[in-house]
């Protein structure tokens, strides 16, 4: 199974080549979290006029890949995540903490993301840019 954050999930639903051409590289093992759900949705409905549209399209792309839920294990690695990395004076964003947690409790070790500056210092993952 291979993860995807957020910024790769917005540049698909916005119709970007090179996200198209990631997910569809690994569509059949392709999963989330819980917390990329909300920042995507947080994103559809902070905007003044809600797009249904676009809401619709982000509802079908989650229902078609695995979401991974937070749970107490997850609160757990997060929290000792953030404060290894603020102890080394590298702290990242708590969402992407609480994005590595999930991804380490369920043993998975690879995200699409452009965000490589931040998942490359938790340690276990690596980043598949696009």
């Amino acid at each position: 199974m291979i993860f995807i954050d957020s910024d790769c999930i917005i540049d698909f639903l916005r119709g970007k080549e090179n996200a198209k051409g990631v997910i569809e590289d690994y569509q059949d093992e392709l999963g989330t979290s819980q917390i990329n759900v909300f920042e995507v949705l947080f994103g559809i409905f902070k905007k003044k006029v809600v797009n249904e549209q676009e809401l619709a399209l982000a509802d079908n792309f989650f229902n078609s890949i695995t979401v991974f839920p937070f749970d107490d294990k997850c609160g757990r690695i997060s929290a000792k995540i953030f404060s290894v990395l603020m102890k080394e004076g590298k702290m990242i964003e708590q969402n992407d903490c609480f994005i590595g947690a999930i991804m380490l409790k369920n043993n998975l070790n690879n995200i699409i993301s452009n965000n490589k500056k931040h998942f490359s210092r938790i340690k276990g993952i690596k980043v598949i840019s696009y």
